[in-house]
């Protein structure tokens, strides 16, 4: 083989034809375009479990609570006055809880932060799940088996779909009691 037969074969080699190239790229563009709708489906998926991950890590700071206090559910005081504030209700939650680790981003379901632009600045006090009221005798959150700790409220999961979690510590979904109103 001569020089010039060589050099020749490697440059047919290197290059790439038009019609290659756009075959590369319209095979990428299908799967782009078929990538997209699936992202919305996934991202959906992701932040229900993040959702149910914040119940579970709720539930037990509720548990180690309720220990910490003679088996009885933590007894809000703004709860009992009809024309509360909720900010200042959801503040009381925080603070009770929150050496329970409760913290304030396990209060709010990322599907409410996208979907609302939540503010969640110290300031603000907001939160997605809502406890249920138990009066002041012991384990009395434990003997109402089929009453679920918390509610999600907004029903953002699903269709309209919010999470519950019993005293058991088991998940649920249900039609949202409290549909979010903005």
């Amino acid at each position: 083989m001569n020089r010039t037969q060589f050099h020749s074969s490697h440059a047919k080699a290197r290059g790439i034809s038009l019609l290659e190239l756009v075959l590369v790229i319209s095979i990428l563009a299908v799967l782009a375009a078929m990538a997209v709708p699936a992202y919305g489906f996934f991202r959906r998926k992701a932040e229900d479990a993040t959702c149910m991950a914040n119940l579970r890590s709720l539930h037990a700071s509720f548990s180690s609570y309720i220990q910490d206090h003679g088996m009885v559910w933590p007894q809000n005081p703004y709860q009992l006055d009809t024309g509360s504030d909720p900010e200042q209700e959801s503040k009381w939650w925080f603070e009770a809880l929150e050496p329970y680790g409760g913290t304030r981003e396990v209060w709010l379901c990322p599907s409410e932060r996208r979907g609302f632009a939540i503010d969640t600045d110290k300031e603000h006090h907001e939160m997605s799940y809502v406890p249920t009221a138990f009066d002041e005798i012991p384990n009395r959150a434990y003997q109402w088996a089929r009453q679920p700790w918390l509610i999600e409220r907004g029903g953002f999961h699903n269709e309209g779909e919010a999470n519950l979690i019993m005293p058991d510590g088991s998940m649920r979904k249900d039609k949202s009691p409290m549909p979010f109103k903005k």
